[in-house]
């Protein structure tokens, strides 16, 4: 009997160098092997590269710049803080004339000089808080103590040339209304705060005592900040107002004596407000103020005692004392008043000499 055929499901399969079906399929996929779709390929790999590259450049180029910016700010600060502390120096060590060359200020500034700051109590403990820049402009904020406390100022500054200086000065300028502040402080001979006022660099100053017709002026101590809105601060031993002042005796004692003599001879001519034979008594005020010229005015009150019937009343006499020469004194005086309708003596007098 012939052998049985194998079953050809169960055949062994028969190693062939022909690809099978689909590794055909994939195989002749056209595309891996048309140029164009490699140039294209090539071409995305380059404009990659290029992209990244210039990410690169830019990226360096964006360092660059802000490292040259950060680098300009400093050295712009640190000039600006050299200038403003090279200026701070100059006051504190009482160099009024480098002061002034390095920052100059307008008008005449006879007090800003080296003289001036000689004897003054300078600045000290003096530093820069921070600059802000703004372009060829800057804000320069300065500190020190001034004898009151800590004082900050900001100084403006401006780049010129390629060199920052600054525009703000330091130097305060000093009014003060005499008709407040009383007989006005003087140094070096020169009224402080006199008509358009006068220029001083922050510190502590010691006036000068001087004589002023009648009036013998006290030293005083002015502190100056380098604040104008904030105005000058009395140091101790000063007046309420200003520099204290004395009067001599003779004129204090005087004015009532004179006030009294004038009352008498103006009721005994009948020209005046004295009820006649009336009894006149000296009060106790001694209330008097600085005049023109170093003179003193006194209104010197006077009991008036008419009859028994009659309460006493009161009527005032102004008197004026000023400088004559070889060391006399010139008397002056008005006529006695009542008060006027405000409650008060009248300011406006008519002197003459006293009865």
């Amino acid at each position: 009997m012939p052998p049985a055929r194998p079953n050809a499901a169960a055949s062994p399969t028969v190693e062939t160098d022909e690809p099978l079906p689909e590794q055909a399929a994939l195989d002749s996929d056209s595309r891996g092997d048309d140029p164009s779709v490699e140039a294209a390929r090539r071409r995305r790999l380059v404009v990659g590269a290029v992209l990244a590259a210039a990410l690169v450049v830019v990226a360096f180029a964006i360092g660059v710049a802000q490292a040259v910016q950060r680098h300009a700010h400093t050295v712009a600060t640190d000039a600006i803080t050299a200038a403003a502390l090279d200026y701070l120096t100059a006051i504190a060590e009482g160099r009024g004339d480098d002061a002034s060359a390095l920052v100059p200020v307008e008008g005449e500034a006879p007090l800003l000089t080296d003289a001036a700051l000689a004897d003054a109590g300078r600045i000290q403990a003096f530093r820069v808080e921070g600059v802000e820049l703004d372009g060829d402009a800057a804000t320069v904020t300065v500190a020190f103590r001034s004898g009151q406390g800590p004082v900050e100022h900001e100084l403006d500054a401006v780049r010129e040339g390629g060199t920052w200086r600054l525009t703000t000065t330091l130097a305060e300028h000093v009014v003060l209304d005499e008709a407040v502040f009383g007989p006005l402080p003087r140094l070096r001979a020169i009224e402080i705060g006199r008509d358009r006022g006068t220029l001083l660099y922050p510190g502590r100053y010691r006036s000068e005592p001087y004589e002023h017709g009648l009036v013998s002026i006290e030293p005083m101590m002015l502190v100056i900040d380098g604040d104008p809105r904030t105005g000058i601060t009395p140091g101790p031993g000063s007046g309420s107002w200003g520099a204290p002042w004395s009067v001599p005796t003779a004129v204090l004692d005087g004015a009532p004596e004179r006030a009294l003599s004038h009352a008498v001879g103006c009721q005994a001519a009948d020209s005046c407000a004295v009820p006649a034979g009336a009894l006149l008594v000296p009060g106790d005020s001694r209330g008097f103020a600085l005049a023109d010229g170093g003179a003193v005015e006194f209104d010197v009150p006077l009991q008036v005692l008419s009859g028994p019937a009659d309460g006493p009343s009161q009527l005032w006499v102004g008197v004026r004392a000023s400088a004559g020469a070889a060391g006399a004194i010139d008397w002056q005086c008005s006529d006695p008043v009542g008060l006027d309708n405000s409650g008060g003596v009248p300011v406006e007098r008519d002197w003459g000499a006293c009865a």
